[in-house]
């Protein structure tokens, strides 16, 4: 039979196991054939032929032995055919169950992953340490003859693990299903009572199949069978004899042996099976020893070998005087790895380790198994092997927990939350499950009523907020008729609510939607002086929000007061931001005073002109009314206006938009009941902390808006990542939900009243964990729920919002009625509706996918944002996540080529497969070209087939070499730079070699100052800053050509030095002289500066030097030029700038701006990696270097210390969860030398970290 075990899906079916009950009794008939058979032929002919016994008379005697030999015969076919039908080894999974069919008899097997626990190690009466022997005792009280447990503790993929599997073997599926799920219930209870503060998890499907499959090499369950390929470089070692004891307060067996194998890096696993045995012959033998010494001791004839061996037989006897407490047990040890030296290295590695840890005085053997077919199956069941019977004193020995907290497996301590009363909460609206001791106890609810006294959602990025908000809104939606309003800034949020509520929910989406439209102002506010005294202090406030370089004087602030109270006074006529514009015009003084301060407003204002507010707020008879909208549901989508115009745009149109909803709720007046809800997402743009107030008692637009809703009927859902908002606002709602804080804990603490353990706890919460305070009761701690997204149906390509008189019309998304369609056969189970909310993305990567190759075709190349603007007019609902995952797919699977360059938008070009480095070299071309503002002939362009330069311009010849370059590269291109001067020869005074990556620039530039022959070649790093510097070379021979029809005087005769000479080549030529003069100076004076220099000495250097050049018969050398070869330098990463501050630790350097050469950076870098490797490991971490870019890998977590140009663009668009492909990191720490390499504008991706010089190195370690 083949070693191979297919994992099959489907379940056994009742013939199947019909067919296992027929093979039973088939063998059970051949067992009494054949023993009958033998039996007759005993009896009749042997015994008689010995003369035992006569020979007996037998009537029919040919039918009876025809019937005798024949019945075994039979039984024997029919069992080998039905034997060869069902030989099939197969594998198959239901949720928490993994079911091995073998032969006539099912294996099934469940696994309860232990995630966190204290130790099983206790001081006895005596204060000796003892193991809590108990737990096994139990365990054995109630356990099946069919089930076996096994205990089993390892390291998988770097972290340690202990598991506890069930198995049970039998012929009937419902029966493994049912003792499986006793079995395991009682396991977590005596574990929960026998061990303070366990934490479990039941493995289901994957994480199933992972743990049973983990002494396996890994493979895909979905492509591959278990074979003999996936058991290579796997040993096995069986353990025999009886083991060491030995606890100690401060470790113990297990705890050495997880902790040592941490720390050799080995990858092995210790596996203890056992079961329940009756007892065997062992008192017996002890007291047959005991006798025997007693008999010596009446001869007189003991020795002191005696002696000892009486003691060790009282301690013996003492451990195993009962009856109960015995097991059938089979320990073994399994070693993986990558070769077979390495291989018998561990072995002894570990044998020696197993020998410290149990051998000690007993003895105990490691013997090396062959892994065949069977011993395969018994591992994959984690049945016996080969059983030794062992007291459960000796048994402890193997089924222990550690007492030293581990990675991943560990406690810490959680502090006490009080559970508030089933009367104090509420079932309306369930958030969750309340917390008692790390497990959920009970459910956890609001009233509805509450949501009139506001709710405060705090949390870091990714806690649950969101998930959160949208399961309150949904029952809300389901339980009332209470219509909402979302801010949704992100755009994804919120999308997936609208499949779940089953009345309309209108999606706006400004900027995109050409019909929304609204007034600057609300004429049905009131008067027109409220109304432009509310508009006036909104725009004050939210232009002071912007910076100091926004706030308003109070000259503009008068203007911009009289400018509102005019417009407001027209209304009627125009109602945009256009006639504000033209109103500030109108108001201002024609002084010079009147015209500057008119002309600083409307700078100010200028946000609110641009796209696309300024089509947004351009008011008139199509716009909308807010308040129109308030009686249905609605998202209003803000991630065009955020992405377009910014956050400010987005920060304004938000703050309008609400303003109008609050005063609508205002004019409703003192009501009862919850009207209306409100989620202000990113709470921060509304109502922040940050805006200055004049005094204490001074409150902002926002926060009255808030403030002033309770008795309204308002209801207000804030929430913020960071507790950054109004504290005011905070103050002032009656429910708080705090998600983990990591770094604003004080402030959470704080609104929570948290006692200093609590608010520690605060900072490491998990995942969908929140502590809750809701009126008349104490902090308490619930675990949210997911939530599945569902997306409705679109009736029309794309929703719209089209005015009809005075009637406002809303094509909406309609969301399918579950009451119209027909009942369905099979009710859709949970699993296959999160199967389906998981798979909307994925169902649309071929086709969009299809899209883009066959627009790279046809394009030869395309920038990301191309490709986002393609597929966005390929399908409207398409989310940037899945544009993004689209791409990546792409690329992964190799259907389409990425290639860097900082040149377009994106920082990347994406090609057809083999057509990058091509692209490459257009995309420079074109970029010249436009910059020269020329169009490139046939003659001043190359075929990319040809050995010619990419382009001549008269007496200039760009090179543009495509590749990324290596150090093995370096003598190629120094052969392709030759052979362009060859061909050129002397018809070009200048040769300009672009290349990608300001290293590899570097790198080249210094090999050709070291060789005169390359005096006319200048190297150029692919960067907009080095490439304008070779344009106004270029620039400078077309304007040549260009006066080449002017008529010119030379007098041969004129003696002109070098100084007049310089100056008459032309401005662009001399400064490339200069550029290049500068160049080596500052980079010999950092090299003299022991490769560090302060930025302010440098400045100084090159100030004294420019005036110096003046003197004498040198060439000129000019300051601004010094500054901007400087800056090239940096640009190209010859020089790098380095910002330390006096708290910094990281590297030994003073407080200030250095600019560094390459050997420092070096010796920096690595004494800075060294730094947090030291740090990471007194975290206990286990520390890797060198996984690709990655400089160092510790946990979940990948680190880039001091990146280069190419490396942090690589970073910023990162947009995989995954990032280290090594050790399958999920998240980065880029260690940048000085923050000015980041711009502010830039948004990083959310699992990149951006730490500085001026961060503490405990910031680090995440």
């Amino acid at each position: 039979m083949p070693f191979k075990l297919p994992f099959k899906r489907e379940a056994t079916s009742s013939t199947t196991r019909e067919g296992f009950r027929g093979l039973v009794w088939l063998r059970r008939i051949w067992f009494i054939g054949t023993g009958t058979a033998i039996l007759y032929f005993l009896t009749v002919y042997v015994l008689p032929l010995v003369k035992v016994i006569s020979t007996p008379i037998i009537p029919f005697k040919t039918v009876f032995e025809s019937v005798v030999c024949l019945g075994p015969i039979i039984s024997g076919i029919a069992l080998s055919k039905r034997q060869m039908v069902q030989r099939t080894l197969a594998i198959s999974t239901e949720k928490e169950i993994l079911i091995v069919n073998v032969e006539e008899h099912m294996t099934g097997v469940c696994c309860l992953e232990i995630v966190s626990v204290s130790s099983s190690v206790f001081l006895d009466e005596n204060g000796r340490p003892k193991y809590n022997g108990s737990m096994l005792l139990a365990i054995r009280a109630g356990m099946n003859k069919s089930v076996s447990m096994a205990f089993e503790a390892g390291l998988s993929r770097g972290n340690p693990f202990l598991r506890i599997f069930i198995t049970v073997t039998s012929f009937d599926i419902d029966t493994i299903r049912e003792i499986l799920r006793r079995e395991a219930t009682r396991v977590e209870a005596i574990l929960l009572a026998s061990l303070n503060s366990v934490e479990l998890r039941v493995l289901e499907d994957n994480d199933l199949r992972d743990a049973v499959c983990s002494f396996t090499n890994e493979f895909e369950y979905e492509e591959e069978e278990l074979s003999k390929a996936h058991i290579n470089g796997i040993s096995l070692l069986l353990l025999k004899g009886s083991p060491q004891v030995k606890p100690t307060i401060d470790s113990s067996q297990i705890g050495t042996f997880l902790s040592t194998i941490l720390k050799q890096n080995y990858s092995t696993s210790i596996t203890c099976v056992f079961s329940a045995s009756k007892p065997g012959k062992e008192k017996q033998k002890l007291e047959g020893k005991w006798k025997t010494i007693q008999s010596k001791e009446k001869r007189k004839e003991e020795s002191l070998k005696d002696h000892a061996e009486k003691k060790k037989l009282i301690t013996e006897y003492e451990e195993i005087q009962d009856n109960v407490g015995w097991f059938d047990s089979s320990v073994y040890f399994v070693v993986k790895s990558d070769s077979l030296g390495d291989n018998s290295i561990s072995q002894e590695g570990l044998s020696g380790l197993i020998q410290s840890i149990w051998g000690g005085d007993n003895k105990i053997k490691l013997i090396p198994q062959k892994i065949s077919q069977r011993t395969f199956l018994k591992l994959l069941t984690r049945n016996h092997l080969k059983k030794q019977r062992l007291h459960v004193s000796k048994l402890v020995s193997f089924v222990n927990t550690p007492i030293r907290k581990l990675p991943i497996i560990g406690h810490d301590l959680a502090p006490v939350f009080q559970i508030p009363s089933r009367e104090s909460l509420s079932d309306e609206i369930e958030i969750g499950d309340t917390i008692f001791e790390g497990r959920r106890f009970s459910k956890a609810g609001l009233k509805i009523e509450w949501l009139r006294e506001h709710i405060a959602v705090l949390g870091a990025t990714g806690t649950g907020k969101t998930t959160l908000v949208k399961h309150l809104i949904s029952q809300i939606s389901k339980k009332t008729d209470i219509p909402w309003w979302i801010f949704d800034i992100k755009g994804t949020e919120y999308s997936g609510l609208a499949g779940t509520v089953d009345d309309e929910v209108v999606v706006l989406k400004p900027g995109l939607d050409k019909s929304f439209i609204i007034n600057l102002m609300d004429p049905d506010i009131g008067n027109d002086q409220s109304c432009a005294y509310s508009t006036f202090v909104m725009l004050r406030e939210l232009l002071k929000e912007k910076g100091e370089s926004s706030e308003l004087s109070p000259a503009m602030e008068k203007l911009l007061r009289e400018s509102i109270l005019m417009l407001a006074e027209s209304l009627d006529e125009d109602n945009s931001i256009q006639s504000l514009v033209n109103m500030v015009t109108q108001v201002a003084t024609d002084d010079r005073a009147g015209k500057m301060t008119s002309d600083a407003l409307l700078n100010r204002l200028q946000i609110l002109c641009r796209e696309p507010l300024g089509e947004i707020l351009r008011g008139g008879s199509d716009a909308i009314k807010i308040s129109n909208l308030l009686d249905k549901r609605v998202i209003l989508d803000l991630s065009h206006v955020a992405r377009v115009g910014g956050m400010e745009s987005a920060r304004l149109l938000y703050n309008l938009t609400a303003k109008r909803i609050f005063d609508s709720a205002m004019k409703r007046g003192i009501v009862p009941g919850l009207h209306h809800v409100v989620v202000l997402e990113e709470a921060s743009n509304l109502v922040p902390e940050s805006y200055s107030r004049q005094s204490s008692a001074d409150v902002t637009t926002g926060e009255s808006m808030v403030l002033l809703q309770r008795a309204t009927g308002q209801g207000v859902i804030v929430v913020s990542t960071r507790p950054n908002i109004s504290s005011n606002i905070l103050a002032n709602t009656a429910t708080k939900i705090v998600f983990r804080l990591p770094y604003d804990s004080q402030i959470g603490s704080k609104f929570l009243s948290l006692t200093p353990d609590q608010e520690v706890y605060l900072r490491s919460m998990k995942r969908g964990r929140a502590l809750v305070a809701v009126p008349d009761t104490e902090t308490f701690e619930i675990a949210t729920k997911p939530f599945i997204d569902k997306y409705p149906e679109v009736a029309d390509s794309e929703s719209s919002l089209e005015q009809k008189g005075n009637d406002l019309e809303l094509i909406q998304s309609k969301v399918p009625d579950e009451r119209k369609i027909s009942k369905p056969l099979d009710k859709p189970t949970q699993d296959t509706l999160e199967a389906e909310a998981q798979t909307v993305v994925f169902d649309r990567v071929g086709r969009l996918g299809s899209h883009i190759v066959a627009f790279l075709a046809s394009e030869g190349m395309a920038t990301e944002q191309r490709i986002r603007n393609l597929v966005s007019s390929l399908d409207s609902s398409a989310m940037e996540d899945d544009v993004s995952e689209v791409i990546r797919e792409l690329v992964t699977l190799g259907t389409i080529d990425r290639e860097s360059l900082s040149l377009v938008s994106g920082g990347f070009v994406y090609t057809l497969p083999g057509q990058g480095l091509d692209a490459i070299r257009n995309v420079i071309i074109e970029y010249v070209s436009t910059k020269l503002d020329i169009e490139l002939s046939n003659s001043m362009t190359r075929d990319s087939q040809t050995d010619f330069p990419d382009i001549i311009i008269e007496d200039k010849a760009v090179v543009i070499i495509p590749e990324h370059l290596r150090a093995s590269s370096m003598n190629t291109i120094l052969g392709k730079i030759q052979h362009h001067m060859g061909i050129l020869r002397n018809g070009i005074s200048e040769l300009f070699v672009v290349v990608r990556g300001s290293v590899a620039a570097a790198k080249l530039r210094e090999i050709l100052d070291n060789d005169e022959v390359y005096n006319a070649v200048n190297v150029v790093s692919a960067f907009p800053s080095s490439l304008d510097s070779m344009i106004e070379s270029l620039a400078q021979s077309v304007y040549i050509n260009d006066s080449n029809d002017k008529p010119q005087v030379v007098e041969d005769t004129e003696d002109v030095d070098l100084i007049e000479a310089i100056h008459e080549i032309g401005p662009a030529t001399s400064r490339a002289i200069q550029i290049r003069l500068w160049f080596g100076l500052i980079q010999d004076f950092v090299d003299l500066s022991n490769g560090q220099v302060r930025w302010e000495v440098l400045l100084d250097f090159i100030e004294t030097t420019a005036l110096q050049s003046l003197k004498g018969r040198s060439a000129p050398l000019t300051a601004d030029e010094g500054k901007r070869a400087l800056t090239e330098l940096l640009a190209d990463e010859v020089l790098i700038a380095l910002r330390t501050n006096a708290e910094s630790n990281l590297i030994d350097v003073e407080q200030g701006l250095w600019i560094i050469n390459s050997s420092i950076l070096q010796k920096l870098k690595e004494k800075a990696t060294g730094i947090i490797e030291t740090e990471l490991k007194k975290h206990r971490l286990e520390v890797s270097r060198d996984h690709g870019y990655y400089d160092l890998c510790a946990g979940n977590t990948s680190y880039v210390i001091f990146p280069n140009q190419q490396q942090l663009s690589t970073l910023l668009n990162l947009h995989s969860n995954l990032a280290c492909r090594t050790c399958k990191s999920i998240q980065v720490v880029c260690v940048l030398t000085a923050s000015e390499y980041l711009e502010d504008t830039v948004v990083t991706p959310g699992n990149l970290i951006i730490r500085t010089m001026d961060d503490n190195i405990s910031t680090l370690v995440v």
